[in-house]
């Protein structure tokens, strides 16, 4: 017990009592105060050696003290106060001052960016896409004068071709144009090539048809006899792919000009009703085609042809070679003979004339060139000249 409740409990209790004190004292007013004393708020609280020893000063004996003691209401142990560790600062003020520098690195990022892409990269691409622009527009510029080009290449092909030949379809070579019979066809291909797919349709026609009007066969020049000559002439033709070639035979017939069907009345009478189940015959006959007209422009290159003069040729000289040689020399010798006096650069005289070097090549040039001009014209062997004729 601490010395401050001393005296509170030395004011409240009874003077002590020595051991020289008669026995007249009451012990139970002795043991009404301690138990009093122990009941006050004061002492409760404290701890039971305390009191032991407290009432022991007071005159108690030990087994009074027990039993005063254990007259006490139970008490709850003591809780020691509950201590909580100091709260950290806060850290807001560290978070937005992370915040305010991830800001500042993004606007500071942000406009590094920008200034490089409006100080380099702009300026570059704005470039490329102008670039691009006049290159596209160069390119449609060269289409369009391209496509107009070609329009006025196809104005000038055509009217430039309107007066030259047209090439007929079923022109026949020369070679195969003079052959009147199958017979002299094939002699023609025997002696250039073994290969009898390269004799025109037009020609193996036209031979059939004069070979049987040859024979007095006018009459038989029919479809079926046309292909039945070609037969037995041909055998190697229609033996390779027969059906391909007398198709081939067939629309070459049918489709060119120069052949025309005849129809081929019968020379008994027929009742109405009889002609009608019966096909009326056919027969071929050739015309030959009629010679064109040579163009205006053939008709200008044979009359030209005809004007210049034969057997004009220019007379060359054993010497030729010398005398080219010669005029080469002689023009070098002018060029060295007009260029001015230039003394050696080791003698201490300066030039007459203060010009670049470009100029003195110019004049060297020009000197040179004169001098071979004066100089060839004294070798030019001479040419004769055919005398003028009127050009019909």
């Amino acid at each position: 017990m601490s010395d401050a409740d001393s005296p509170k409990a030395s004011s409240t209790e009874p003077p002590e009592t020595t051991p020289s004190s008669p026995p007249s004292i009451n012990r139970e007013e002795l043991m009404s105060r301690a138990r009093s004393f122990l009941h006050s708020p004061q002492i409760q609280h404290e701890d039971a050696n305390s009191k032991h020893r407290f009432l022991a000063e007071k005159g108690l004996t030990d087994s009074e003290i027990d039993v005063l003691l254990r007259e006490l209401p139970q008490q709850a142990p003591v809780i020691p106060p509950r201590t909580y560790p100091q709260p950290p600062p806060s850290n807001l003020p560290n978070l937005l001052l992370g915040i305010c520098r991830l800001f500042s690195w993004l606007a500071g990022g942000s406009a590094a960016l920008i200034f490089i892409y409006y100080r380099f990269l702009l300026p570059r691409i704005t470039q490329s896409f102008m670039a691009r622009q006049s290159l596209k527009a160069h390119h449609l510029s060269l289409l369009r004068n391209l496509t107009t080009s070609l329009a006025g290449l196809k104005e000038t092909q055509s009217e430039s071709l309107s007066v030259l030949p047209r090439l007929s379809l079923y022109r026949e070579p020369a070679s195969f144009a003079a052959c009147h019979s199958v017979t002299e066809v094939l002699a023609t291909m025997g002696e250039k090539s073994p290969s009898f797919r390269d004799i025109p349709s037009v020609t193996l026609l036209r031979c059939a048809i004069e070979d049987l009007n040859n024979d007095g066969r006018i009459d038989e020049t029919t479809t079926e006899a046309i292909f039945r000559y070609l037969q037995e002439r041909t055998p190697q033709l229609f033996a390779e792919e027969r059906l391909g070639f007398e198709r081939e035979l067939w629309e070459t017939l049918s489709t060119c000009p120069l052949f025309s069907r005849i129809p081929v009345q019968s020379s008994r009478s027929v009742s109405p009703q009889e002609n009608e189940g019966v096909e009326a015959t056919i027969r071929w006959t050739y015309t030959p085609p009629k010679p064109t007209d040579p163009s205006p422009l053939l008709k200008s290159l044979d009359g030209l042809a005809s004007s210049l003069p034969g057997g004009v040729k220019l007379r060359t000289s054993a010497f030729q070679h010398t005398l080219e040689s010669v005029s080469d020399l002689t023009g070098y010798l002018s060029t060295q003979v007009y260029l001015p006096y230039r003394p050696p650069p080791g003698m201490g005289l300066h030039n007459s004339g203060n010009l670049s070097p470009a100029e003195e090549d110019l004049r060297r040039e020009i000197r040179a060139l004169k001098g071979l001009v004066l100089n060839r014209r004294s070798f030019m062997p001479s040419i004769p000249r055919p005398t003028s004729q009127n050009i019909s």
